[in-house]
């Protein structure tokens, strides 16, 4: 095979090879040869399901570290970049906290760059080979590749190019569409073209995917790729679209009940609300490090390093007070003193405002949630009050906290204050899941862990949030020479 001298796709060879030489008898080099594809009617599907497996294991950012461990990782990293989510030392994923990871030479701009263009060569070359009008099954794979492909996307536009209003024509990314691409490697493609793909992508895969039916939540049909889209259209200002997508994707999604949100309803690949997630077993948790995952590093509770190496997990303390009382998602972080917490038998001490959200009752086998129905509820509020259709707004809002708030009453708010509220609930909703830092970004909402009290840690600083953005990493600096950098 010829030799690639672009980092992504030189890394590509190794993922294959990891993630499928047991299911396939690939060429040499990890090469997969369309003839392949045409003779053995399931290496789709295999390979499809190792870039699934990919996606939550230790090591898919192409290193050894214990905070590279997938999509997770990413989303963890992401959201300890938020004014909301404060790791106690700097261990780990520490380094997203105090904001060394935007940093070219930082191992965790190298980690969120190859966790999805590993998988992006591997998503082309399969796109490449595959006859998507063969059959339903190809259709279905199709769907489910492109559907990926625009979830990479996605999450690298927002790493290392700057927010999409006002910055269209800024430089985005290399869009690597094929896996036949020049050697010399690809210019960055702008803002506005990297999402215009995106869109394309994902609005094709949910026509792909139209009448498919997953095996599993662990699997994108329709309802996810409508997910994935109401984010986009969100992201690009598409209202009418985003509003339409979280609807339709969160229609007939039953809601966590108290019991599910507080107790272990976040390690479940069951719980009601989830769309898309990850199933795993003491085989998938095998692959690299136990102590490398989601609940390692979230869950206070346990044994790995948030809860025996007590590298804590706590929640920002204007967040916390601004909880009413009787919001029960109250009772999944600790308050303003110091506190014994039970949970599979041991008690142990805490900090203030420490978070029990994420409790996994197994070593480190917990499922890992994606996506979840209630997402949407923010997603399709926020888009219907910059519609002007605030009544709507209002009614959508109040169908989602009324569940995770008894005493909470219809909402009389309007114009940026409303927003504002939609946009508060949302935090307190999804505390680590992923989507504050982003939010933050899109709604150019600076940084701010210095104030009177604060519960800050060694990340006590103040950003604009023209320093949200990630530099490319050296690796790829240095083998692709059509690459430009990141001030």
């Amino acid at each position: 095979m010829k030799k690639i001298k672009y980092f992504i796709a030189a890394v590509t060879i190794g993922f294959i090879t990891n993630s499928c030489a047991n299911d396939l008898n690939t060429l040499p080099e990890g090469d997969i040869s369309g003839e392949q594809l045409n003779n053995d009617s399931s290496s789709p599907e295999k390979i499809l399901g190792g870039i699934y497996l990919d996606l939550r294991s230790n090591g898919a950012g192409g290193t050894t570290v214990h905070s590279d461990f997938g999509i997770m990782g990413i989303k963890a990293g992401a959201d300890l970049m938020s004014n909301d989510v404060i790791q106690s030392t700097n261990q780990h994923l520490g380094m997203f906290y105090n904001y060394e990871a935007t940093n070219a030479s930082n191992i965790a701009s190298e980690i969120v760059w190859t966790t999805f263009y590993a998988r992006i060569f591997v998503i082309n070359k399969l796109l490449d080979d595959l006859d998507k009008n063969a059959s339903a099954k190809n259709r279905a794979i199709a769907g489910q590749l492109l559907a990926l492909r625009a979830y990479s996307y996605f999450y690298l536009v927002r790493f290392y190019a700057n927010d999409y209003n006002g910055h269209q024509a800024e430089p985005g990314l290399p869009l690597v569409l094929t896996a036949k691409n020049p050697s010399q490697g690809l210019s960055r493609s702008t803002v506005a073209e990297v999402y215009g793909q995106i869109k394309k992508d994902i609005e094709e895969s949910i026509t792909l995917l139209d009448t498919y039916a997953r095996p599993s939540r662990a699997q994108i049909d329709k309802r996810t790729a409508k997910a994935i889209a109401a984010e986009v259209f969100l992201e690009t200002g598409d209202y009418i679209k985003t509003a339409q997508y979280a609807e339709e994707s969160k229609q007939g999604v039953g809601l966590m009940t108290e019991d599910d949100y507080t107790t272990t309803g976040f390690s479940n690949i069951n719980n009601p609300e989830v769309i898309w997630g990850f199933h795993n077993t003491i085989s998938t948790m095998s692959i690299g490090n136990y102590y490398a995952s989601f609940f390692s590093m979230f869950d206070n509770t346990n044994e790995g390093y948030a809860g025996a190496a007590q590298i804590r997990k706590l929640i920002d303390k204007r967040l916390y007070e601004a909880i009413p009382e009787t919001d029960y998602r109250k009772k999944v972080f600790n308050g303003s003193q110091a506190a014994t917490y039970t949970f599979n038998g041991k008690t142990k001490n805490y900090p203030p405002y420490v978070s029990w959200k994420f409790k996994d009752p197994t070593l480190f086998e917990g499922d890992y949630i994606y996506i979840r129905a209630s997402s949407l509820y923010y997603v399709q509020a926020e888009a219907l009050a910059r519609q002007g259709r605030e009544t709507e707004a209002r009614q959508v809002l109040f169908d989602i906290t009324s569940k995770r708030d008894k005493a909470y009453t219809l909402s009389t708010k309007s114009g940026n204050e409303l927003i504002n509220e939609i946009v508060l609930q949302k935090r307190i909703e999804l505390w680590g899941e992923g989507y504050a830092w982003f939010d933050m970004k899109r709604l150019n909402t600076p940084l701010e862990r210095v104030y009177t009290g604060t519960n800050h840690t060694f990340g006590r600083f103040n950003l604009t949030p023209d320093k949200f953005r990630f530099q490319i990493p050296n690796k790829e600096i240095n083998n692709n020479p059509q690459i430009k950098q990141n001030e």
